[in-house]
């Protein structure tokens, strides 16, 4: 007998007595905050997987000839994941456009105002014969597959396509599907008209070795002209823990949000450049200690103003910030960042 996917049974154990909605929409907030369809899709899975006991889970799109278009979730897990799925059935008709017109049942499923929830032989027949659909269904150890369209403002966006163990509560997979739409029509919107400011930004963060590389030179340049030149370093301390308790695409989003502010905020005779994997560095032109410690103190209180995300409760970067200036702290880069990191390290402890 195959052995079913571990998926905690949430709908008799892990909600709240008495309101299980109010449970099931916490679990969805991460689903608002994806910054990418592609992170979307995973925060899809995720939150399926633990409100309807989804063991895998398909998310389609719909196309201008009404064709369901397969979108891949972003993680290498998930996709795995998927593919196992995929494998089980033998077809790539799950992973490829589905056409309903050859898929009646999905059709008929696409026009219910309710999700459907079958067995793997009924709701895909056109797709898969009903012989290998069963096969595949007691393969994977999963009890029954659901479809729910994702539909907004009467508009139709897509479907979702569900590997239930268990028998799912079919109210809570209509909520998943409607905040699924919700956010993916405010994702779009968003990514139609991104703000000119974002791709300004993008390109004066350098990375990590290309800041290193601008600070030899500013280095170079005060030691020419015998002037000051400072640095402020500032980093996020809970990073790791934060990517394994919400997934890398909220906490990066945020991440990169803190970077924009940084950006938005500096002199342009300033630069700015990641620091390590986990922050950021600032280079003070021509700064003094005293000029650095200020300008330390102004951008730590504006990366932390954009390290929280109010959306998504718990997901907030913790900063410290250190300063550093040549000659006073070091002649070389790594002893300008050793002086900044222990200023740093200081001020967390």
């Amino acid at each position: 007998m195959p052995r079913k996917p571990r998926i905690k049974d949430i709908n008799t154990e892990s909600l709240a007595p008495g309101d299980p909605v109010t449970t099931v929409m916490a679990m969805l907030l991460p689903v608002h905050s994806a910054m990418t369809l592609e992170w979307l899709v995973d925060a899809t899975a995720t939150a399926a997987e633990r409100t309807v006991n989804a063991a895998y889970t398909f998310v389609y799109f719909e196309e201008d000839d009404g064709a369901l278009a397969y979108r891949a979730p972003a993680s290498d897990t998930r996709r795995r994941g998927v593919q196992r799925a995929i494998d089980a059935f033998g077809v790539s008709a799950l992973t490829s456009k589905i056409d309903p017109a050859t898929a009646t049942a999905i059709a008929e499923a696409l026009e219910s105002p309710t999700p459907v929830n079958a067995n793997a032989g009924e709701l895909l027949r056109g797709l898969v014969d009903d012989g290998s659909a069963t096969k595949a269904q007691a393969a994977l150890g999963v009890d029954s597959v659901s479809l729910v369209k994702l539909e907004s403002a009467g508009e139709r966006l897509g479907a979702l396509l569900l590997l239930h163990v268990g028998t799912p509560n079919l109210e809570h997979v209509r909520l998943l599907g409607e905040h699924v739409a919700c956010a993916a029509v405010n994702l779009r919107q968003a990514q139609a008209a991104p703000e000119a400011s974002t791709a300004d930004v993008v390109r004066t963060v350098f990375d990590a070795r290309k800041t290193e590389i601008e600070l030899q030179r500013e280095l170079m340049r005060a030691e020419r002209y015998r002037r000051e030149a400072s640095i402020c370093v500032i980093e996020a301390t809970n990073l790791r823990l934060l990517r394994e308790r919400f997934g890398p695409g909220l906490v990066e989003g945020l991440y990169d949000r803190v970077g924009q502010a940084l950006a938005q905020h500096s002199r342009d005779i300033d630069v700015l450049g990641q620091y390590k994997s986990s922050g950021y560095t600032m280079i003070l032109s021509e700064a003094s200690p005293e000029a650095a410690a200020l300008a330390t103190t102004r951008l730590l209180a504006i990366a932390q103003e954009a390290a929280r995300d109010a959306n998504v409760p718990g997901l907030e970067l913790h900063l410290a910030a250190g300063h550093a200036t040549y000659p006073a702290d070091g002649k070389a880069t790594d002893a300008v960042f050793a002086a900044a990191e222990r200023r740093m390290y200081a001020a967390a402890a």
